[in-house]
């Protein structure tokens, strides 16, 4: 028998308007009191009846999210997080993968926009093409960007501080004694230009030449590019790569040339990717909560749809990011 808002009302001894209102982000119930309500709601398994709302309220319910690669355990963490906060307000996901592909990435939205009341998107586009989604934005869509932005852009988004964690991964490789460390950038959005940049000030802060090596966000990218690398016979002692993917990638080419990992080269990812732990040699990474950060954006963009709260209606919202340190980077006692 479905769950109704009198059940839930009855196991917290509140009133069935409390519970609605808390349920439809009502400003009257505070933060504290929602947060209880819509936990429970989840508990519960508290579905609302989809149709009946959307023939009263005009709306669709529904949330699309746009993200590079599904495959990637970073955006379906994130994609979790998004469902943890949205669904117990009644909302449900259609996601998309775009494959990195900037094209394919502005079909989908094109797609989705008549079919959902707001967007959540990690964008493939480099960072200076924002001309797509500021038309979006002019035309009133409700867009949240996630873990990536676009220069000049007026919109709500939800990110960690990359300077830091470029900076924070070479840091720790500079502490580790190492002088010739070198780094795999990623493509030309902003999660990867940011992490560079903290990557060359983390440098020029210890007065080391920086050695970048173009690379990708994928593990086939991060091996073609170790391999390449390698044939040139000038790779340094300790290597960050932009994410997870990529420096596992490396690390693979480098097993593969018969090479140690850390003993010959030591490697520093970010992203913290689900398995990275379980590796043969777990890896050294920048982490931040990908839960908190997918949560924080369908609580931004049920802001945009509720529309009572237009003076917060652009906010970036930055998760800190942490050092994590595992084998791939520090060589055994043993």
């Amino acid at each position: 028998m479905p769950v109704t808002l009198e059940d839930i009302a009855r196991a917290l001894n509140v009133s069935k308007m409390t519970v609605s209102r808390a349920i439809n982000d009502h400003p009257e119930i505070s933060r504290e009191t929602r947060a209880r309500i819509l936990a429970t709601a989840q508990k519960m398994n508290y579905r609302p009846n989809q149709f009946a709302r959307a023939l009263t309220t005009k709306q669709s319910y529904l949330i699309g999210i746009v993200v590079p690669d599904l495959m990637h355990s970073y955006f379906a963490e994130i994609c979790r997080g998004v469902e943890a906060h949205a669904r117990p307000a009644g909302y449900q996901n259609l996601i998309c993968s775009t494959d990195e592909e900037a094209r394919k990435e502005m079909d989908e939205i094109e797609a989705l926009l008549s079919r959902t009341d707001g967007l959540i998107v990690a964008s493939a586009l480099a960072t200076n093409e924002a001309k797509f989604y500021r038309r979006l934005l002019s035309e009133g869509a409700n867009i949240v960007l996630i873990d990536r932005v676009l220069d000049g852009l007026r919109c709500s988004a939800v990110t960690t501080d990359d300077v830091q964690v470029g900076i924070l991964a070479t840091e720790h490789l500079i502490k580790l004694g190492h002088r010739n460390i070198g780094h795999l950038r990623g493509p030309n959005v902003s999660t990867s230009l940011k992490r560079l940049q903290g990557y060359q000030e983390a440098m020029k802060h210890a007065r080391l030449k920086a050695l970048v090596r173009d690379c990708g966000f994928t593990e086939p990218e991060g091996y073609v590019a170790m391999k390449k690398w390698l044939a040139a016979g000038d790779v340094p002692t300790a290597i960050f790569a932009s994410n997870d993917p990529a420096a596992i990638g490396a690390m693979q080419a480098m097993n593969d040339a018969g090479l140690k990992v850390p003993d010959d080269v030591a490697f520093v990812g970010a992203g913290s990717i689900h398995y990275g732990d379980m590796l043969r040699v777990p890896l050294t990474t920048v982490s931040w909560s990908t839960a908190e950060m997918g949560q924080a954006a369908a609580r931004l963009l049920l802001e945009l749809i509720d529309g009572k709260k237009k003076i917060r209606k652009h906010r970036t919202i930055q998760v800190p990011p942490q050092l994590l340190v595992r084998q791939s980077s520090v060589k055994s006692a043993a």
